[in-house]
Formats: structure tokens, C-alpha cells, sequence
């Protein structure tokens, strides 16, 4: 089978864009999870295809309806909930060669392919005056085509900017039986009513693959950005519950790092060691004044709960190494433990958010498993999103560290239906199958098998995702 798969395929997209090599395959079937790929348990791939494009994508998809072969598409692996391993033997779709980056300033819109880079689309904007909606941790190597399978903005607030839907003015798109679709406008007013676009953006990879995205241009907003340091996580949160019920303006980004963290993140940037727990952020504003004065509204919402500091950030070159500090604290970590990062996505509510970050200090107790393990607390505090972080050691078994990724699971899954929360960054199957089957019932879960069912008959695309890892 896998010849015949390869020389099919080959004929396809030509000899340069197919591989069968192992370390090629390794590569694309492994994610960010702590485990390594077991070659005992764990399905390698038969070939990994870079197709340049929608009809090359298509031919494959006919090929595989002929073979019953599945296919997984394949971005640049960041996905947090395992749904980037593809559970099954099958063709993985690599988009990395569909990354056309192409700006019309005159019809007020940016298309792009769904392997380019988050980070050179952002670029690409920003010399022209623009700003990208989307902004993932990953962003140096994330690719378009993810952001649009999981609608994920990152770091950015939703109550700021919204999600990368709100932007996705129409897309090309490969149904799983090989036709190519268009959906949406090229105007920009969405359409009212139907619209095939919604069924692609934040799809879960189930539907189609998308292989060409048309977004709304952004004009680019000045920044101001300011800074704030508790003696406790608790006061942080009550400042975060207090900017929502005063009805500042919230911000593009706001982030929180417990004080373990904001230590070990500012030595590596070469900042002063902080008197406390942090939480930081960016203020948007057509001009530096305006910007600076929602960032001052901010500050003063703080001060309001005793910070051990607060203060606004005019020199930019500090606010980059606070930012920088915060980018790289996962390799940090890793590199100060010698470890493996693992940690899930707990949203709260509004409400509840004293009460969800008082418990996630205390987060190593919830599973036998997690004791001992360094642990820290951070996340996009602004979005009232957290990230429990342990570091797992890299000596450890496979079976024990997927014993941990389990447990850090069930916790979120735990947390989240007690808040009535869901994840609001990675996709929402894979590993949290479980979850969306109790926070939305078997029938909501049923209803998507039924809509997977009319794009992909034969099940070819993302095959066993829905099942759960």
C-alpha cells in the first residue's frame, strides 16, 4: 500500500513535493505534547505531500475517496490538544508551499494561503499600515491555516478585537470528496444569512482544508503599554474583574505570570527582579494620546487594588523585553528544568475569577500525579484564560508523561463544565472530545458527526479525531 501511495501521489504534485523519508514523517506526526511518538503504539504516516495548491489538494482527496486512505492536514504542529498527531495511518497534507501573501489595499483586503506564517503575514501588514487580528504564542511559526481551523486570536482579548471569523471576508476551500469551493465576498459587507464560510472557520480541520483566505484589512492603532505587580495573584484578578465592571476600555493584549514566573522570565530578559506576581498590557488608540489615556484608565483600575507598583511603559525597548520575557517563558522553563512543557487552556468566568485563580494556585494538588513537578501559573489574564504550567521530565517514560497530559486534561475538562467555560485558543476535539460531549450533550456531539458526515462521506478527512486521544 504505502508504494502505491507514494507513486500515486507522486503524479500528483511531482517527485520534489512527496516524502516517504522517515525523519520526514517523524516530523509531521508528532506535536507539542511532552511524549515522544511511539513507533509500537502510534501510526506513522504513509507520505507526506506539499501540494501547491487547491487543485492539486483536490486530486488527492480523490485519490484518497478511491483508496479509503485518510487525510490530515497538517500546518506547522502547535496545537495544543493533540489533534495535530494524526491518530490514524494515512496521507498527511502538509500546506507549508500554499503561503502566498497578497495585500489589496484598493478593495480594503489581504488574501493569503493557509501556510503562511502568522508572523510574515503580520509583517507583510504592518509595512503597509495594517494589523493582523491574530496573534498565538507561536506566531514565529504558526501557520494561517491553523488560525483558521481552530479561529484562534492568542494573545489578543475577544473583547478588544474579537476572533479572526469576524475578519474572514470569504475562502477557498477543498471539500473532503475533491470539489474545490468559494464562499463569501469579495466586498467588504459579509453576507447576511447563509454563508458556507462559517462551516470552514474554526472547523476542527473536519470539513475541508482551506487553501486560500481573503480578511478584512485592519488599519494599524497606536500602543501605549503599562505594567503592575501585586504581592498577590488574588488582587490581580479582582483588578482584571474591576477593568470589566468599570467599563474600561480593554486592552489588545493583557497577560499574567505568577511571581516564580515573572522572576524567571525578567532575568532571562535582563530586567530587575519584580517585586510581585505581574500582569501587563497594550492600550489601542488612533493616536499616541488616546492610546496613552486608555492605558492611564487601565492603570487606575489597578491602583485601586493596591498594587505593589503600577505604572505606564514609555520606553519601548523596556516594554520589549517585558514582552520578550513573557514569549519565551515556555522555553524558559523547559530550559531551567531540563523538561517537557505541558499544560491546558482553563477559562473562567467573569464572576468566578478570584475564585478560579485562588484555585489554580493550589493546581499541583489536584492529580497524585503532579506532585513535585515545577509548576507555575500564567496566561491571557485579559481573556480571563490560564495556562497551568508543570514541567515534566524529559527522562520520564512515555506512559508516564501521557498519565500526566490525561490527568492535566481531566482537570481542565473539570474546571471548564464547573465554570461553564470552554477552551478559547486550541481546537476543541482531539483531547477534549470527552469535554464537548458533556458541556454540550451527546446530541450536540451527534450533530456534528452529521455535518462532518454531509462534507465527508467516507469520513477521509481528520479521520478519528472526533473519537478522542
Amino acid at each position: 500500500m504505502t508504494s502505491n501511495v507514494y507513486e500515486k501521489v507522486k503524479g500528483i504534485v511531482g517527485e520534489k513535493n512527496i516524502s516517504e523519508n522517515f525523519f520526514e514523517l517523524v516530523n509531521n506526526a508528532i506535536d507539542v505534547f511532552p511524549y515522544e511518538l511511539d513507533l509500537e503504539k502510534d501510526s506513522m504516516p504513509f507520505v507526506v505531500v506539499k501540494p501547491g495548491g487547491a487543485e492539486e489538494v483536490s486530486e488527492i482527496f480523490k485519490f484518497a475517496n478511491q483508496e479509503n486512505i485518510p487525510v490530515y492536514p497538517r500546518g506547522s504542529g502547535t496545537s495544543f490538544t493533540g489533534s495535530a498527531r494524526a491518530p490514524r495511518k494515512g496521507i498527511i497534507v502538509s500546506t507549508s508551499r500554499m503561503n502566498c501573501i497578497e495585500i489589496y489595499p484598493e478593495h480594503g483586503f489581504f488574501e493569503c494561503g493557509p501556510g503562511a506564517v502568522v508572523n510574515a503575514v503580520d509583517t507583510a501588514l504592518a509595512k503597509q499600515g495594517f494589523f493582523l487580528p491574530v496573534y498565538p504564542g507561536s506566531k514565529l511559526v504558526a501557520s494561517m491555516g491553523g488560525m483558521m481551523a481552530g479561529n484562534t486570536s492568542g494573545h489578543i482579548i475577544d473583547a478588544c478585537i474579537g476572533k479572526p471569523a469576524d475578519y474572514v471576508l470569504g475562502l477557498q476551500v477543498v471539500l473532503p470528496t475533491g470539489e474545490i469551493l468559494e464562499t463569501g465576498s469579495k466586498g467588504l459587507r459579509k453576507p447576511a444569512g447563509t454563508d458556507l464560510t462559517k462551516f470552514f472557520v474554526g472547523n476542527d480541520g473536519l470539513t475541508g482544508i482551506v487553501t486560500r483566505m481573503r480578511m478584512r484589512l485592519v488599519p494599524a492603532r497606536e500602543r501605549a503599554f503599562g505594567i503592575a505587580y501585586f504581592d498577590s495573584a488574588e488582587s490581580v484578578a479582582r483588578a482584571v474583574v474591576r477593568m470589566y465592571l468599570e467599563k474600561a476600555p480593554a486592552p489588545l493584549f493583557m497577560e499574567f505570570m505568577d511571581q516564580a514566573t515573572t522572576t524567571l522570565g525578567f532575568g532571562h530578559a535582563g530586567l530587575p527582579i519584580p517585586p510581585g506576581c505581574s500582569i501587563f498590557f497594550a492600550s489601542l488608540g488612533l493616536s499616541k494620546e488616546i492610546a496613552s489615556e486608555n492605558n492611564q484608565r487601565l492603570l487606575e483600575v489597578m491602583k485601586k487594588e493596591n498594587p505593589v507598583r503600577a505604572e505606564e511603559i514609555t520606553d519601548t525597548a523596556e516594554w520589549l523585553k517585558i514582552w520578550t520575557a513573557r514569549e519565551v517563558i515556555i522555553s524558559s522553563l523547559m530550559q531551567k528544568h531540563d523538561g517537557h512543557f505541558s499544560g491546558p487552556e482553563i477559562v473562567s468566568t467573569l464572576a468566578k475569577l478570584v475564585e478560579c485563580i485562588k484555585e489554580l494556585e493550589h493546581y499541583s494538588e489536584k492529580d497524585a500525579s503532579f506532585e513535585g513537578l515545577p509548576y507555575y501559573l500564567l496566561g491571557h489574564i485579559g481573556a480571563l484564560t490560564f495556562h497551568p504550567t508543570l514541567i515534566v521530565p524529559r527522562d520520564w517514560d512515555n506512559d508516564k508523561k501521557r498519565r500526566i497530559v490525561d490527568a492535566e486534561f481531566e482537570v481542565e475538562k473539570e474546571m471548564n463544565l464547573r465554570f461553564g467555560t470552554c477552551g478559547g485558543e486550541w481546537l476543541q476535539f482531539g483531547k477534549r472530545t470527552r469535554f464537548f460531549k458533556e458541556r454540550y450533550g451527546e446530541k450536540a456531539f451527534e450533530l456534528v458527526r452529521q455535518i462532518k458526515a454531509i462534507f465527508d462521506p467516507k469520513d477521509i478527512l481528520s479521520r478519528g479525531i472526533l473519537d478522542g486521544l
